[in-house]
């Protein structure tokens, strides 16, 4: 009997991970979810999923929306992202946490938002680990966090491995420059990748020249003209000096290479630059 008790005992206070709605640290999801929805639906928190429409709901009571005729209210908007919340979803607590954070229809709190922040970068949300990684650094949210660059290293990790391009961009940064680490060229070049190559971001052109630089004189990485050519040629008019100083130590072969997966991935992710039409930008700035 004591045993199960004891089991019981354990159950009971074990805590139970709250729900992300919207992981995208973009936040186009959470726009797509809005265009999605009518002003009656919009209103509508009751049930099912009511703890989903109380946070988008919370949201739009925060600043107001003219398009589903929501006027401004904090006491609404706490309560309704304090509902949502209480309920599990790590999206309200992250909203809350900011919102204590920078005084924002509550009273400043830098306690409460650590709290909120702790407890849902835990939960796995990545805009929350990424503001944990960041304010452990030093780089924003300042007060929330003592300066610790080991645990800013392992937020910024967890998040930029889950994809979020802003913090493995930060840890490519900081490994670059040798800034609050030791320098070290494989590892930037390491995240510089996982920044441009993102799940949520996969037409993402930022970064594109600094994959491409980092190819062609070999930092971080052997040296891969045909790489190199390729980025610079997704770069669009922007690589077109890159492009053509490589090319001076090509063969045609790998130049014919390069091109050809340029052109693959722009034919995956529809998004074309003038090189794909065999179109080059001129002295006189016209393409031909």
């Amino acid at each position: 009997m004591k045993r199960l008790i004891f089991t019981m005992m354990l159950c009971l206070s074990s805590s139970v991970q709250a729900e992300v709605l919207f992981q995208d640290p973009t936040r186009k999801a959470i726009e797509e979810a809005f265009d999605q929805l009518s002003e009656k639906e919009v209103k509508d928190v009751s049930p099912p999923n009511a703890s989903k429409k109380q946070y988008l709901l919370g949201l739009l009571y925060l600043n107001g929306d003219k398009e589903f005729h929501v006027e401004r209210s904090c006491e609404k908007a706490v309560e309704l992202l304090t509902q949502s919340w209480k309920a599990d979803i790590a999206d309200a607590g992250h909203a809350l946490a900011t919102m204590y954070y920078h005084g924002v229809c509550v009273e400043r709190n830098i306690d409460k938002a650590r709290e909120l922040a702790t407890e849902t970068a835990e939960d796995g949300f990545i805009l929350a680990q990424r503001m944990l990684g960041l304010a452990y650094v030093g780089e924003e949210w300042e007060q929330l966090y003592s300066y610790d660059v080991e645990k800013g290293i392992y937020w910024l990790s967890r998040a930029g491995n889950a994809g979020d391009r802003e913090s493995a961009g930060q840890l490519s940064y900081m490994y670059e420059r040798g800034e609050k680490v030791p320098r070290d060229e494989s590892k930037s070049f390491s995240w510089l990748k996982k920044g441009v190559f993102n799940r949520f971001e996969p037409r993402n052109s930022i970064g594109l020249p600094l994959l491409a630089e980092s190819y062609e004189k070999g930092v971080g990485t052997e040296i891969d003209l045909v790489k190199a050519y390729k980025y610079y040629d997704l770069c669009g008019t922007a690589g077109v000096e890159g492009k053509q100083r490589i090319s001076k130590k090509m063969t045609q072969k790998q130049i014919d290479e390069a091109i050809r997966q340029s052109r693959a991935w722009q034919e995956e992710y529809n998004t074309y630059v003038p090189s794909y039409y065999g179109l080059e930008r001129q002295a006189d700035g016209t393409y031909r």
